[in-house]
């Protein structure tokens, strides 16, 4: 069924270009197409009317217009012309006349063969150019590949950022779930390597048609890009090895998009074994070697103006990587030894410890002050000091345990100096040989057993929450943070206290996400005082509502034709916002759309006639369904005009024509009657009977009759073509009414359906 788009006002003209029809909203505007005077069509982008008075997104609407023009054209969507400047600022750029791949792959199936391999090769030609531009794209994604008749491209460059300014704050992450990849979900800094992480997500949903990391819920899905592995059912040979590549956790040990070019085009259609990737690093080994005995030469590797992205050329398939997991066993030489030796012993340079103070009182002097909270009182447990007291076991005293250049006895005070860095106690939960080392000081060296061996035993997928479940395992006392804010619950209320940041996508927006997760939630309830069950409820609800919200979805895509196609998004923090702050629940705006509204109306019935904390779930599906919900009105728009346009030219033509065939019915008879002029010649001649002037009246009326007939059909039916056109136009007409009765009638059969849904 059509989805035609919203048709724009014929009145309002931007920089020459007539806006004709609205082609889709963002996060900061929405898009229509234009046409210029000589008919050259534009996509233009208008920035939303209420960030025009803001001068930090005319900033970004202005590096966006930037880095457009950096870009080889052939590649991407080529800019026409712009104003940054303007009132509202606007940007043209050329108009694909063609479908997304989002679009593509719902409407045709997935790609195979020949076909995605063209659109592999092709889609990795324009992720080179647009890093051979510096810039990465950060949110690579199926609705933002344009399958134009020449070759895919890649269009919105909305949250793009140059390659020399990607270090990026965790406030300043931005992208979308599903395709995005762990180091953006952790606010980590970004490198072009984000974009060959996206490209390899994308690629996997155009040859299965679903997501490589997929998931009933948001929660699940950030749980698998952080930790699990793709899924890539259906995928083998040196295709599926090359995606396996680019989807690796670490970023350095993706290709870059020039080597990933090469290795697609030099891949077999068929998948056969040609040379494919391993996710080493960059570096080739030959089956079963361990990859640190080899030594790369400098001439295997490649770079695309990118830091920290070499990878081999054409690495072999069959490389067998090191356990990054392995931790040395008890009784062997001890790690930590030879770590704490390489580390500085006293203070940092530029401060002069006092004296009578211990290495863990140094470092609390020295250490940056709590986020906003005074720690409790803390006495460490009696572990042996070093250089005092031997470990069983061990020929040698306790060493101690160096971080941030400050020497540490006592697992506690690390705990704390690590809330207080984090950053830095990312970096070693990170690293596999500093997790060890860790590790080897608290199992081995302290013989602690208060600390899950886990978080030293196992692969970390998520630094973050190591380092939190580290700091809540040693120090329950403290007061929780996580990334180095305070999440007390009056700081996540604050924090949630504007889900406008998650409606937009302002970059808050993936720190929220990061902070509604249940295991989060729980893990912070492990530190002690009031508010420890209120984590643990917060989590279970937060788990239950966005289980009931994706519920409901599913329900309305089952039951609802116009639903068949959607996909569910209920939000996580959107949730944990309604849960935290239910004032702020309240139905999402329409933009003066009424049927917008009568859905949304609709809807939110299901959120009112339930009960806390399925409700939030509810309205945040209803919130995630808004893009769904101006389609339906778009259609019912669409539908609904067309039927009563062509019902209305149906009736009119029905009434035009039904007086041509009886105005033809008189013509035709008039004919006829002319015939009574010689035969009642021959009559009256043969017979000299009164025949002939009967005859002869008959068809001199007939005569008369016929011409009227044929001026009054001229007259009021026009010419013989356009009488033709006019039964033609009937026809048509009368082929149309019963689809688009249909239509109108499914339309109304789903609203009628939602509101027994919604009743329920």
């Amino acid at each position: 069924m059509d989805d035609p788009q919203n048709q724009g006002s014929e009145a309002e003209e931007v920089g020459g270009y007539r806006l004709t029809r609205s082609l889709g909203r963002g996060g900061f505007g929405e898009v229509f197409l234009g046409e210029a005077e000589d008919g050259t069509r534009a996509a233009v982008k208008l920035l939303h009317a209420s960030w025009s008075g803001d001068p930090d997104m005319r900033r970004r609407f202005a590096a966006e217009v930037d880095q457009a023009r950096r870009v080889s054209g052939f590649c991407v969507a080529t800019i026409l012309d712009a104003d940054p400047g303007a009132e509202r600022p606007w940007i043209a750029t050329e108009y694909i006349d063609g479908p997304t791949l989002q679009a593509s792959v719902e409407q045709n199936g997935p790609r195979s063969g020949v076909e995605l391999q063209r659109l592999a090769v092709g889609s990795a030609t324009a992720l080179a150019a647009i890093h051979a531009a510096g810039v990465v794209h950060r949110d690579l994604k199926p609705d933002n590949i344009m399958l134009a008749p020449d070759g895919p491209r890649v269009i919105d460059f909305g949250i793009a950022r140059a390659v020399e300014t990607t270090s990026v704050t965790a406030s300043g992450v931005v992208g979308t779930i599903g395709y995005m990849a762990p180091e953006q979900l952790e606010g980590a800094r970004l490198t072009s390597a984000v974009d060959v992480f996206s490209w390899a997500s994308v690629m996997v949903f155009a040859a299965t048609g679903r997501e490589a990391f997929h998931g009933p819920t948001q929660a699940s899905r950030i749980a698998r890009i952080l930790g699990g592995e793709p899924d890539l059912g259906g995928l083998e040979g040196a295709f599926a090895d090359i995606l396996r590549a680019c989807l690796d956790k670490e970023p350095g040990k993706r290709p870059d998009a020039e080597t990933l070019m090469r290795w697609l085009i030099s891949a077999p259609s068929g998948g056969g074994a040609a040379p494919a990737p391993a996710g080493t690093g960059g570096h080739t080994a030959a089956p079963g070697r361990d990859l640190t005995a080899v030594t790369p030469s400098p001439d295997a590797h490649t770079r695309v103006g990118v830091e920290g992205t070499r990878v081999a050329e054409h690495p072999p398939t069959g490389v067998v990587p090191v356990d990054p997991t392995r931790v040395a066993p008890p009784g062997k030489t001890d790690p930590t030894r030879a770590y704490t030796r390489m580390a500085p012993a006293e203070a940092r340079p530029g401060q002069t410890p006092q004296p009578g103070q211990t290495p863990s009182e140094r470092h609390l002097q020295q250490a940056p002050p709590p986020v906003s909270h005074t720690p409790a009182p803390y006495a460490p447990p009696p572990y042996p000091p070093v250089s005092e007291t031997p470990v069983p076991g061990h020929t040698g005293a306790v060493p101690p345990y160096h971080f941030v250049g400050v020497r540490f006895l006592d697992p506690g005070a690390l705990a704390e100096a690590m809330q207080q860095n984090w950053s830095a106690a990312v970096q070693v939960f990170s690293d596999p040989v500093e997790r060890a080392a860790l590790g080897a000081w608290i199992v081995d060296d302290l013989g602690d057993t208060r600390v899950d061996r886990s978080l030293f035993r196992r692969e970390v997928r998520d630094a973050n929450l190591a380092v939190a479940s580290f700091v809540a395992q040693n120090r329950p006392d403290l007061p929780p943070v996580f990334r180095g804010r305070g999440v007390s619950l009056a700081e996540l209320r604050a924090l949630f206290s504007d889900p406008g940041p998650i409606l937009t996508g302002a970059p808050m927006a993936n720190e929220m996400v990061l902070l509604a997760r249940p295991e989060l939630l729980r893990l912070l309830s492990a530190h002690q005082g009031s508010e420890a069950a209120e984590y643990q409820r917060l989590a279970e609800q937060l788990d239950r509502a966005e289980r009931a919200g994706t519920l409901m979805h599913e329900q309305l895509a089952q039951q609802l034709v116009g639903w068949r196609s959607s996909k569910p998004n209920v939000n996580p923090s959107l949730i944990l916002a309604f849960l935290l702050n239910p004032d702020r629940m309240v139905p999402p705006g329409s933009g003066g759309d009424s049927g917008v509204a009568e859905w949304v109306d609709i809807l939110w019935q299901r959120v009112m006639n339930s009960g806390d904390p399925d409700n939030a779930g509810y309205a945040a599906a209803v919130y995630g369904s808004m893009s769904t919900l101006q389609a339906l009105a778009r259609q019912r728009r669409y539908w609904e005009s067309r039927y009563s346009e062509v019902s209305t030219a149906h009736e009119a033509v029905q009434d035009k024509v039904r007086l041509q065939e009886r105005i033809a019915t008189v013509v035709r008879w008039s004919k006829y009657s002319l015939f009574g002029i010689p035969v009642g010649l021959v009559l009256g001649a043969a017979t000299d009977s009164e025949a002939f002037g009967l005859l002869s009246l008959l068809g001199a009326l007939g005569a008369v009759v016929l011409v009227g007939a044929v001026a009054t059909n001229l007259v009021l039916c026009g010419p013989a073509p356009r009488r033709r056109q006019r039964v033609m136009e009937l026809h048509n007409s009368g082929h149309q009414l019963p689809q688009l009765t249909s239509g109108v009638e499914r339309i109304r059969a789903d609203l009628a359906q939602a509101r027994r849904i919604s009743a329920g």
